[in-house]
């Protein structure tokens, strides 16, 4: 699926596609993969690549947002 998430130091909407294959949650980001994971308390961390914590948060408050628009 795709997310669109504006990410910390600009003001431009950027859009990620997303593969959910297992309990994490995998993107490519200005040509590197980053994977994170849902905590389950309301909290992201990063599993793999090199995204800053914030940038993590924005990118699973963008999945969270999605999910919601679905209704699931």
């Amino acid at each position: 699926f795709r997310i669109s998430v504006t990410l910390n130091g600009t003001d431009q909407t950027t859009h990620l596609k997303v593969h959910h294959k297992d309990e994490t949650f995998e993107v490519e980001l200005n040509g590197k993969t980053i994977v994170i994971l849902n905590n389950g308390d309301n909290s992201w961390s990063s599993v793999d690549g090199n995204a800053d914590q914030l940038t993590v948060n924005l990118i699973g408050d963008a999945i969270e947002q999605f999910y919601k628009e679905q209704g699931w």
